[in-house]
């Protein structure tokens, strides 16, 4: 049978109203006129961010362990770890300059590369840089290189990865700002390093570490961040990884902020006019600089920002390079005018050659996201206090989903009702939010009309549920059974999925200010009540991690009378293989309030787990 209740593709309405939404927002943050307003804006941006991209615990001490070195023409290269927080190390590459010094220092950031630091594309920094006179600290980012899941096999460290640190009360963004500003504090500790020269660059996701950690971090005098730079207009329905995810950040602010946060360093904007990703297309990182200059030339330092946009494709090509040297140079060095220099040949090592643990033991404080995500979910688990207050709970979780305050909104379009194959059935549209509309598909009994009804939810839409012997079990039985399809599923999906399953709605979701579990939740708790005004006895079945969902709901509607949830993630904490939960499921701090379990308590019907 046909499940689809719209005659024709309509997925885009929804995403045209995240665009537009996207789009006021941006309107909305504009650049102060005068330095007293922007001392005071800069104040309170700074200490909310830190609120929101996860914690920062006062650093432990300063540990370094040496893991090999490699000796190369004018410089050599150190394998290195380092303590970033109490009891987690990263592995990194420290490219040291023949002689005394003191040398500048710069911190190499890395973007989307499975192996980190031992890429070519990602070590040629290292090596320009350190044949020029700079000690290069090339740090693998968390999840990445030698800090993956499996030591010795290279992984992408976004998508369920990297978004399993969202429950914990983290970002992976943070986590990056956080490690980066401990590889300051190592370069500083460095007798052959001048503190007070510090520079950063990377490419893509480093491009977007580059200009974090320069927001957050005044020792940095010199930032040059390369194909990254956008708006985070631009980031609303695209398929930018999770690290370059803020929650709650388009309600909060604007990209030319974070760069404006940088000042007074010297910040050089390197973009591609061929780069295929909309969130990093010259025009849109013209926006944001042009915010940004705004706020410098309120400190009267215009000169030290600027932007060259590179008729290349993505990538940190070694034109861009030959600006960055150039840049560093002036800024860091205090030599020539800031323009693209010669590069220094560049040799391509064998990635074993700059791993710190090519025998794949390595030490176990090097952990993965995921094992650290483990540790942190049993001590949250262990620290969570029982509370009889329900009530108080049911309000902590509606505040975790940033459920809409005030009453529910349901409107319900005609219904179109029809026979096909003796089956009858109706369709209709419930409006849940202004402009959010969820197709519904109800399946009738043969005869009569049922005292009972079965709202069935998948992540896949109604189409995966129509055949599914459950359901023709629930019409011969005569019940009537609803497929419904939530909000960026079945015919309102507009996410591919390329990338993980819901990648794009939930991180649009969390940019917005809100939770792509919290959307689903609010477009049951709008079913709940329109079944509930036919005075027809409600049912929910679930499938996977619609569940999580209809668990949500039934927290806080009372007039279900039943829950059937079918492959319910038994935790949103990752276990030992690599997490495929559908990325609804990673809402923010929700492990420092409590897991399934928790939600099951809530439920004001009875639950039963298939």
């Amino acid at each position: 049978m046909d499940t689809n209740v719209w005659s024709e593709p309509a997925a885009n309405l929804l995403k045209d109203q995240l665009l537009a939404e996207g789009r006021r927002w941006h309107l909305l943050h504009q650049p102060p006129a005068t330095l007293a307003a922007w001392e005071e804006y800069r104040t309170g941006l700074r200490a909310r961010l830190r609120e929101i991209a996860g914690t920062w615990p006062e650093p432990p001490e300063l540990a370094l362990r040496v893991h090999g070195e490699l000796e190369r023409p004018g410089y050599r290269i150190r394998k290195v770890s380092f303590q970033t927080r109490p009891g987690l190390w990263a592995t990194a590459n420290l490219y040291l300059p023949d002689g005394p010094g003191p040398f500048p220092g710069v911190l190499g950031t890395h973007g989307h590369w499975s192996q980190g630091k031992l890429a070519a594309r990602v070590a040629a920094r290292g090596h320009v840089l350190a044949q020029s006179g700079f000690v290069v600290l090339i740090v693998d980012a968390f999840g990445s290189g030698e800090r993956g899941t499996v030591p010795g096999e290279f992984e992408y460290h976004g998508k369920q990865i990297g978004a399993s640190l969202l429950p914990i009360g983290e970002t992976l963004l943070g986590m990056q700002v956080y490690d980066n500003m401990r590889g300051i504090d190592l370069l500083q500790s460095l007798d052959c390093v001048d503190g007070d020269r510090i520079g950063v660059t990377g490419a893509s996701g480093g491009g977007n570490q580059t200009m974090w950690v320069a927001a957050f971090d005044d020792r940095i005098k010199a930032a040059v961040p390369v194909v990254s730079v956008g708006t985070f207009e631009k980031y609303v329905c695209n398929p930018n990884c999770i690290c370059e995810c803020l929650p709650d950040g388009l309600p909060l602010t604007e990209e030319w902020a974070i760069l404006a946060l940088a000042a007074p360093a010297a910040v050089l904007i390197l973009n591609a006019l061929r780069d295929s990703n909309a969130a990093f297309q010259v025009t849109e990182m013209i926006r944001s600089f042009s915010g940004a200059r705004e706020v410098y030339r309120l400190l009267g330092q215009e000169d030290r920002l600027a932007y060259q946009a590179i008729d290349l494709p993505h990538g940190y090509w070694p034109e861009m390079q030959a600006h960055m040297l150039g840049w560093f140079k002036h800024w860091l060095q205090g030599e020539g005018a800031g323009r693209p220099c010669a590069l220094p040949p560049i040799p391509e090592l064998p990635e074993s050659d700059l791993m710190c643990f090519p025998d794949k033991q390595r030490l176990a404080e090097v952990k993965s996201i995921l094992a650290y995500v483990r540790e942190h979910a049993v001590a949250l688990a262990a620290s969570r206090q029982p509370s009889t207050d329900l009530e108080g709970r049911r309000q902590e979780l509606a505040g975790l989903l940033h459920l809409t305050p005030g009453p529910v909104r349901i409107a319900r379009g005609p219904l179109v009702e029809g026979v096909t194959d003796g089956r009858r059935w109706r369709k209709f549209t419930v409006e849940a939010q202004p402009g959010g509309l969820l197709p519904c598909l109800e399946l009738l009994p043969s005869d009569g009309e049922p005292e009972r009804t079965v709202l069935a939810l998948h992540p896949g839409g109604k189409a995966e549920l129509a055949d599914r012997p459950e359901v023709q079990r629930w019409l011969a039985d005569g019940v009537a059974v609803c497929l419904a399809d939530l909000r960026g599923t079945g015919e309102t999906r507009w996410d591919d999925g390329r990338i993980a399953p819901g990648h794009d709605a939930a991180r649009t979701a969390l940019w917005l200010g809100r939770t792509m579990l919290g959307e689903w939740t609010e477009d049951i708790m709008a079913l709940i009540r329109l079944f509930a005004d036919t005075g027809t006895s409600l049912e929910i079945a679930a499938w996977q991690e619609t569940g999580l969902a209809a668990l949500c709901a039934a927290a806080f509607e009372r007039s279900l009378a039943r829950c059937e949830l079918h492959g319910l993630p038994e935790s949103v904490v990752p276990g030992e293989k690599l997490p495929t939960l559908h990325m609804a499921a990673y809402v923010p701090r929700f492990l420092l309030w409590g897991d399934v379990p928790e939600l099951r308590a809530l439920a004001q019907c009875p639950v039963v787990v298939e």
